[in-house]
């Protein structure tokens, strides 16, 4: 295992073992931090060298789940998967049918534009650009903790006219030219082949699992490290920790709730603050009969004053007091992650 450390400026320095990492923060010349993508990582607090070697980030874009790993030339650093956004077309639909809605009503509305829109160059579908913003997201945040000098990316490139299966190839192919271009800005950007990745993959023996949603490295991350094997040109498939990182999909803050309710009125929905010092997002551990759990606040009973706690599949742990609860990391609005 290792632990990024950054420069006393925020520039991202080689990795150091958490032995090291606990000693500099005893003796005050480092101090710990949590990244966005829930992360520990430590920043000196004194100037140091910036002398790096040779780092690089692998990532394998997919329709569902993305692949990434972090690694040099002798070693695996670390291993992750992230989970694609999903029902951004159900949430458009839901807002496109409340807005057409409101105009048929007798009130006073925005007046609708002209009909004869045309969309501007580089548009891509709302659904699309969701999932290329977050694994932009992903690579940027990693870039601050770890020194990349080369960005390699598995270019998907399908016959969609005589591949039953291109549909889901195509997924990936939309908005890849801007995912390149924004790449090109942190690192060396290097193209890899599907066939490559197959390759170095049966070449040096990693393991990879059919079951695409199934979370461990053998899943999607481990076509990333075949990737860094393609790069160097040797087998480096070592031990390293796992993440898995999925975007939280709160109920966004509406005035209103769609469907009339009892009475005639419809009370306030959604948002991400209650009025009391946990909010939505939040990493916490909780005290239960069996034991500490861990998992994220997700709700709030108002009117018994509970705070509802749930884990990283959105699965409800229970509803519990303020008192019992302990705040681990405060919400970093970008992710819930898992360490495996």
């Amino acid at each position: 295992m290792k632990v990024p450390v950054v420069s006393k400026d925020g520039r991202p320095l080689m990795p150091t073992n958490p032995a090291k990492a606990r000693r500099m923060i005893k003796d005050g010349v480092a101090v710990g931090k949590f990244s966005k993508l829930g992360m520990f990582y430590v920043q000196m607090k004194i100037p140091v060298s910036e002398n790096t070697q040779d780092v690089s980030l692998a990532v394998d874009p997919g329709s569902k789940y993305d692949g990434y790993a972090v690694g040099g030339p002798s070693e695996i650093i670390l291993k992750a998967m992230a989970s694609m956004p999903t029902k951004i077309a159900k949430r458009l639909k839901q807002r496109r049918e409340l807005r057409r809605f409101r105009r048929r009503r007798k009130t006073w509305r925005r007046p609708e534009r002209l009909n004869n829109r045309k969309r501007s160059a580089g548009w891509i579908a709302p659904s699309q650009l969701a999932k290329v913003q977050l694994r932009l997201k992903i690579i940027h945040e990693l870039s601050k903790v770890f020194p990349l000098k080369v960005i390699v990316v598995e270019d998907v490139a399908a016959r969609h006219h005589s591949k039953g299966s291109g549909k889901y190839f195509s997924t990936v192919e939309i908005g890849k030219t801007k995912l390149y271009e924004e790449i090109k800005k942190i690192a060396k950007l290097v193209k890899c082949k599907g066939w490559q990745t197959a390759e170095a993959r049966k070449k040096y023996n990693i393991p990879k699992s059919k079951k695409k949603s199934k979370i461990c490295p053998e899943s999607h991350a481990n076509d990333a490290v075949a990737m860094l094997c393609f790069l160097y040109g040797k087998g480096i498939n070592n031990p390293a920790p796992f993440w898995y990182w999925r975007r939280p999909e709160f109920v966004r803050r509406s005035l209103y709730r769609m469907n009339f309710q009892k009475g005639g009125r419809r009370s306030a929905y959604g948002g991400t603050s209650f009025g009391v010092f946990f909010r939505k997002g939040d990493y916490v551990q909780i005290d239960t009969p069996s034991g500490k759990k861990k998992g994220w606040i997700v709700g709030y009973y108002r009117k018994k004053g509970l705070l509802g706690v749930g884990d990283i599949f959105g699965n409800r742990l229970g509803y519990f007091e303020e008192e019992r609860i302990e705040l681990l990391m405060r919400r970093t609005g970008v992710f819930w992650r898992l360490e495996v």
